[in-house]
């Protein structure tokens, strides 16, 4: 039975692996660990999510700024938020949240039980049989209105949002930021993580509010 783990992977974490395994013969990273396909929909679940369009407010019925419970009656799905301050034992004020049901490429960002962002990847972190496994996701139907989703090019971001502005990656020598910014608000945008190596493809991207949006290390 597949359940929801807790922490999106995104390709930033590639070159961190890579020199891990290249220092530490012994090290073990997530990649290393067994992968599997991704699985189709499960039954009869719910299928708001399956193919939302992802926006500057959020993704399908799912708005930035919706608390945990709202955003479970909006898409009716079971959200399972991971993340606990182990010096209290109380929930963290940041943490990710997963539907316990759904596509596994998306997770949201919680601050305070609101949504504060949503990130799609096509690497997943899942929970089978009680074992953490690295899932390749291998389709996707979350895009923007304009198309834009997962192994889109980058020239395709570029074309659906002219306004974009392209920066370094933080971690990947060949990889890239697309950042296109609402100009109503401003303080929301979406982000797109591209890779030259593979393609110059979307590996990962995210919409919410800022300054969430912009964290690199998610929660961390």
């Amino acid at each position: 039975m597949l359940s929801s783990f807790f922490w999106p992977i995104h390709i930033r974490q590639l070159p961190q692996i890579v020199l891990t395994l290249s220092l530490q013969n012994c090290a073990i990273d997530i990649l290393a660990q067994p992968t599997v396909p991704q699985t189709g929909v499960e039954g009869d679940r719910p299928a708001e999510l399956d193919n939302a369009q992802i926006t500057f407010s959020g993704v399908g019925p799912i708005e930035i700024g919706m608390t945990v419970a709202e955003a479970e009656a909006a898409a009716n799905v079971d959200l399972v938020v991971r993340g606990f301050d182990y010096r209290t034992g109380e929930p963290s004020r940041c943490a990710y949240a997963k539907p316990q049901e759904g596509p596994p490429e998306l997770a949201f960002m919680v601050i305070d039980d609101r949504i504060a962002r949503v990130d799609v990847s096509s690497l997943s972190r899942q929970e089978i049989n009680g074992k953490p496994v690295t899932i390749n996701i291998e389709s996707s139907q979350i895009a923007t209105p304009e198309g834009i989703g997962l192994w889109a090019t980058e020239a395709e971001v570029v074309a659906a949002y002219p306004e974009a502005e392209i920066t370094g990656h933080p971690y990947v020598n060949d990889g890239h930021y697309v950042t296109i910014t609402d100009p109503d608000p401003p303080h929301h945008s979406m982000i797109f993580e591209t890779i030259a190596s593979r393609g110059n493809q979307v590996m990962d991207f995210r919409s919410g509010r800022s300054p969430e949006v912009h964290w690199i290390e998610g929660c961390s």
